[in-house]
Formats: structure tokens, sequence, C-alpha cells
């Protein structure tokens, strides 16, 4: 994908999510929300839960960590100090804006009020349902890692596979909320349009980066 593709989908994203933000205190939106979580409740018992556990915990604050450790030393092990910056923006973008949006909104959770907590930090923070921090992150995450398969290895034969199992990972950890009663129907739509607003506004960015630069150094190379 090009520099203007990622332009458009960012913009795209961008004016979904704001659509998404102004229609989640409607009476429409907030029935289906509360249709959709009344129906979820159908499908809970330990077995199920467990089974949606599995791909949420990719979601969590503390996974989310580790894994960008071994990214980032993966990538530094690669030599890849560009993909080190832009996924460290990236992410942190994530993070924040999600974080902003969350005080901002204040939307109650369908269940009891939780709180952030990070190996013991932000405990007396509550962690609001919208947008699901899951959703995002997990979007973030491994968008981020299909964007670096398909840009490493594009004729590669596996890649294809890899980034069906790595969507299936999103929806999964993204909707498994929905069926864990931490978020509502809205809060994870909204997670992934925040998600690919920001993962689309990054990548924007960086090959415009690397357009710009390639540029400056076109007259050195003519002279040369």
């Amino acid at each position: 994908m090009s520099q203007v593709t990622y332009k458009r989908l960012c913009i795209i994203a961008f004016l979904f999510s704001l659509c998404c933000v102004l229609l989640i205190q409607q009476d429409v939106i907030k029935r289906i929300d509360f249709l959709f979580n009344q129906w979820s409740y159908s499908f809970s018992n330990p077995m199920t839960d467990v089974f949606w556990r599995m791909f949420t915990i990719l979601g969590d604050t503390e996974t989310l960590a580790i894994s960008s450790i071994l990214m980032i030393a993966f990538l530094l092990w690669k030599k890849k100090i560009q993909e080190i910056i832009l996924y460290i923006l990236m992410m942190s973008s994530g993070i924040i804006i999600t974080f902003c949006l969350k005080i901002i909104i204040q939307k109650d959770r369908p269940g009891d009020v939780e709180y952030i907590d990070f190996w013991g930090f932000g405990r007396d923070i509550i962690s609001f349902s919208f947008p699901s921090g899951h959703a995002v992150k997990s979007l973030l995450l491994f968008g981020f890692i299909i964007w670096l398969i398909r840009k490493s290895y594009p004729k590669n034969q596996y890649t294809i596979t890899l980034t069906i199992l790595l969507l299936i990972g999103i929806v999964l950890c993204g909707f498994g909320q929905i069926f864990l009663h931490e978020h509502y129907l809205s809060d994870v739509i909204g997670g992934y349009l925040v998600g690919i607003t920001i993962h689309s506004f990054s990548l924007w960015m960086y090959y415009w980066w690397k357009d710009r630069r390639k540029q400056s150094t076109l007259p050195y190379r003519i002279a040369k």
C-alpha cells in the first residue's frame, strides 16, 4: 500500500471514528449494545470464558509490554531502526489516545467498575468502556506485524496464511471482550476504528518521511 492509500484510509477511518464517538450516547446505539450484551450471555459458560480469555490476554497491557520488548529486540537485531521508531510512536499514540478518550467520554462498562492496573500502577484510575483498549492494542500490534511481514516477505507463500491468522487474532481479541462482558459492541467497533486511524496515519507519515528523505538525497546522487 502506498502513502496515498494510507492517507485515504486514515481520513475514512477518522471520520467513522468521529461518527462513532458522536453516536455512542444515542438511544439506538445503547439499545443495540444492550441487546448484543444480553445475547452474549447465552454463550457464557466456564469453557467459552477460557477460550475467549486465551485471546483477550493478548490485548492486556502487561502482555503488550512484553510483546513490545520482544518486537523491539527483534527489529534491533535486524537493524531496522526506522521500524523501531515507527512501532514505538504507533503504540504509544494508541495508548495515549485510548486513555484520553476513556477519560473524556467516561462510558460505563457493562459489568463492574474496573481500574487501570499495570503491574500495580494506576489502580486508582477508572478504566472506562469506550473505546476498547484490547481492540485498539491488538489491531496496532498485529497490524504492525502484518505490515512488517508483507513488507519484508511480499512473495513468501506463508505471508497470506500468517496475515489471515493475525487478522483472526485481532477479531477474537476484540470481540472476546464482549463475550467476557467487559465491553459493549460499540466499544469494540470504536476501538477498531481508532486503531485503524492510528495505524494508517502512522504508516502515512512513515512513507511521507521516506519520500521526503529520498527526494532530499536525489540531487546529491545526480551530482555524483
